[in-house]
């Protein structure tokens, strides 16, 4: 019996040491009184929401950083002709072409943007996507200056805390032309993009809006957001060998089972 109280005893010491040690780390203020406290959090420092300079990427995977719904084409648009933009852009695909607007923001590569109070330039890490420019502050360049391009003309304007960036005067023949969602570009396309940060600039949102009466009967809009790189510094692109024969073979292969 005397045995079993001292065993009682020792347990029970050590539960009040247990307990003794809890209440020493308990925040200061606190019913235990006394305790020196956890450390209190860092500040969050609010960025500045017109800094976008960093890299950008979006999420690995394809559910993720996209909300792309189903375009609502006008029913002039055959599915003959969205084969036949489906097999340019396959071909354009193959030669390494450069992509132009817009598979160039929807690639899986790094983005680093840089942005000054009349310029934003776009640079990604895969090859065939040449640097993006978008000027800010100005009008757009008149259609009898302007060479239409794979990127079109585009100028940008703060609206509060959002970048919004109209593009028009694509090429007709450069470039790929399929949009996320459905449909494609064409000469009289006009694409709006509204840039702006969320989390406290930890997450870079686009909203993209395409209007084209060729093309769509309401004007096409679809989301993504890109996730701060941070710590990134930059690595080399990623190539494309437009003479790699297993990779024009893999490339061939998927032609067969696309639409």
């Amino acid at each position: 019996m005397e045995k079993s109280i001292r065993v009682f005893g020792a347990g029970l010491c050590a539960m009040v040491l247990s307990l003794g040690v809890g209440f020493a780390q308990a925040p200061a203020g606190g019913r235990g009184g006394g305790g020196r406290g956890a450390a209190p959090a860092a500040p969050v420092v609010p960025v500045d929401p017109h800094d976008l300079n960093g890299y950008w990427m979006l999420p690995p995977d394809p559910n993720d950083g996209r909300d792309v719904p189903t375009a609502t084409l006008v029913p002039g648009i055959a599915r003959q002709k969205l084969a036949e933009v489906a097999a340019k852009d396959r071909e354009a695909l193959r030669y390494c072409n450069p992509v132009g607007m817009p598979a160039m923001m929807g690639l899986g590569s790094p983005y680093n943007i840089r942005i000054s109070k009349d310029l934003m330039v776009i640079v990604s890490e895969y090859a065939p996507a040449q640097n993006r420019w978008i000027y800010l502050n100005r009008p757009h360049i008149s259609s009898e200056a302007y060479d239409p391009s794979i990127y079109g003309d585009s100028v940008g304007r703060w609206e509060g805390n959002t970048l919004v960036v109209d593009t028009t005067m694509f090429h007709p023949d450069h470039g790929m032309f399929s949009i996320p969602g459905g449909g494609f570009k064409t000469p009289d396309s006009k694409l709006v993009e509204r840039f702006q940060m969320l989390k406290n600039g930890q997450v870079l949102q686009l909203i993209s809006t395409w209007t084209d009466a060729k093309v769509f009967r309401t004007p096409h809009t679809y989301e993504y957001r890109y996730n701060r790189m941070v710590g990134y510094d930059g690595r080399l692109g990623s190539p494309c060998d437009p003479y790699d024969p297993e990779r024009v073979q893999f490339l061939m292969r998927q032609k067969r089972t696309t639409p």
